[in-house]
This record gives C-alpha cells, structure tokens and sequence, in this order.
C-alpha cells in the first residue's frame, strides 16, 4: 500500500443496530433506498451504513437523533463512516433500546421496504410518536394550533431564567415532542383557507425564537447532547418555514 492509498484511507466505525430505537428502523426501513437521506443506505436485513457528520441536516433532510448521536461521536473520534450490524459491538456511551436475540438484533429482520419518500416515512413515524396508546393523533386546524402553541409557551418558559445560557440544555425528549408536531405540520398546513390561520401565526413566532437562538449559537461550543438539541431545533425550524 503507498503512501497515497494510507492517507486517502476511511477510518469505519462497527456498532450494533440495537442502538437505533424501534422507532427509527421502523422509519428507515419504509423508506426507498433511493430516497435515503445524507450518505446512507440500508445493508441489506443486516444493518446500517452512514457517513459520519457533526451537524445534523443536508439540504433539509435531517436524521433521527438516535443515529445523529452516534454519528456525531464517531466524527469526533476520527471515523469517517459507521456501520450499524446486527450484530455489532455495543459502545457504552449510548443508550441500547433492545436486548440481543440468540443471533443478534431480530429486530433487523422486521418488514421490507415499503418504497415511501422519506418525508412521508417521517410524517408516519412523527404521528405514531404524537398518538396516546390506542388513541390517535388527530390531525386537524384545532389540534396543531394547540400544539404549537403549547410548544411555543414550552420554550419561552424554559428561556426566561436562562437567557445567557441558550436553549441547548432543553430535555431531548421534548424537543423531539416538537419536532414531532412540526413534520405533520408541514404536511397538513393550508395557507388557502382561514381555518390553520392560528396553527400559522403560532409556527411563524416558534420559528423565529429558534431562529434567533440558533443564529445567537452559532460560535458556541456544543457537547454532544447540546448538539442533539440544537440539531432538533434546526430541523424544526426548517419545518416550520413558509414556503417560496
């Protein structure tokens, strides 16, 4: 091997799959493979393969959290790119949502692709997040407008007493509850009747607070779990754009 072929070398990381939540498989495995987002794709009923990152979000398409956390460590750490097996070693620092079968993680053997763009794999798993036991997420004017509104009285309430320190330390699990609200948002808006005028005027204010707090972070310096937060952010923000 020369000295060119060592330097241009990738640095992988292995882990197991069982670091990626019920949730997220269940979402990537709905969606094409051709419509895969920011360097992935599915390794046959086997596993994962992404390229590592630091900053969740590529061109609007942002990665569950679960995934962005191990792929933000592992850029810190040097690897260029990570493999999610079946049956990959577990590293200690995240979070394992599933025991192992008797040949790693079944759970990788669960249904095949059902070929959907992942903006509708999304919106799936955001309104199987957002429903209550047997009891659905109704999607409708009056219920985003009480969502995001509660949202936004969410967010204000955490800054009042934190003003210098930001948003960063906001609980993951409630932004996530957020970003959630914001994908089936995206989907169900309606700008042609007055019906979602309030759910609007409540994500226009939310996406200028996360606007301004993530425009105030910009040379600030993230741990890790601030980062998963301030990824969320960015993604809700994105989502609760208006459109061109």
């Amino acid at each position: 091997m020369t000295q060119t072929d060592i330097a241009t070398c990738q640095k992988m990381l292995v882990t197991t799959t069982r670091h990626i939540s019920e949730r997220t498989i269940s979402l990537l495995r709905a969606t094409d493979p051709y419509d895969w987002p920011y360097g992935g794709g599915a390794i046959g009923k086997c596993g994962f393969f992404y390229r590592t990152m630091k900053r969740n979000g590529c061109s609007g398409n942002f990665l569950p959290t679960d995934i962005f956390q191990v792929l933000s460590w592992a850029a810190d750490k040097g690897y260029d790119c990570v493999t999610f097996s079946d049956i990959g070693p577990v590293i200690e620092e995240f979070a394992v949502f599933r025991e192992p079968g008797p040949h790693g993680d079944a759970l990788m053997w669960a249904q095949p692709p059902q070929h959907l763009e992942y903006e509708q794999s999304q919106r799936d798993a955001a309104l199987n997040a957002l429903s209550v036991g047997e009891h659905p997420f109704e999607v409708s004017p009056q219920n985003m407008a009480s969502a995001l509104t509660s949202a936004l009285k969410t967010v204000n309430r955490y800054l009042m007493p934190r003003e210098k320190e930001g948003l960063w330390k906001f609980p993951l699990a409630g932004m996530q509850w957020i970003a959630d609200v914001a994908t089936v948002y995206r989907d169900e808006r309606d700008y042609k009747t007055g019906w979602w005028d309030e759910s609007i005027s409540a994500a226009a204010r939310l996406h200028r607070l996360l606007g301004f707090e993530l425009e105030r972070s910009k040379n600030v310096s993230l741990d890790l779990q601030q980062r998963l937060v301030h990824g969320l952010a960015g993604q809700i923000r994105y989502l609760l754009q208006e459109p061109l």
